[in-house]
């Protein structure tokens, strides 16, 4: 059995940060409707980037990638992704969570 991967917490804290603010959006709270929602998943955002450094930092540090990728349209067996394409993978979706948490956290006038 494998274990767990060390941003397994951090992953699940991210999970229920955004569920928790798109439960409190939809039920229309009073306290939900001004900037509560976006400053919700922003801090989920924030979480999530967090956990993503650190499975990358683990990544490098064993070595290999836990990522797995299939070469065949329809799916298939899944083959471990090179270092690179980790790399790359991994900085595309740091990228694009630090901007939406940016964006939503950032000051509005």
């Amino acid at each position: 059995m494998a274990a767990a991967s060390p941003a397994s917490p951090l992953m699940w804290i991210a999970a229920a940060l955004a569920a928790a603010t798109a439960l409190a959006w939809l039920l229309r709270r009073p306290s939900a409707q001004a900037s509560w929602p976006r400053i919700g998943f922003g801090v989920a955002l924030l979480v999530f980037s967090a956990a993503l450094v650190l499975q990358l930092a683990v990544d490098l540090g064993n070595g290999h990638s836990s990522l797995a990728m299939s070469t065949h349209p329809r799916g298939g067996q899944l083959h471990p992704m090179g270092m690179r394409t980790m790399v790359a993978c991994y900085l595309a979706v740091l990228a694009a969570s630090g901007w939406g948490a940016w964006a939503l956290l950032r000051r509005r006038r």
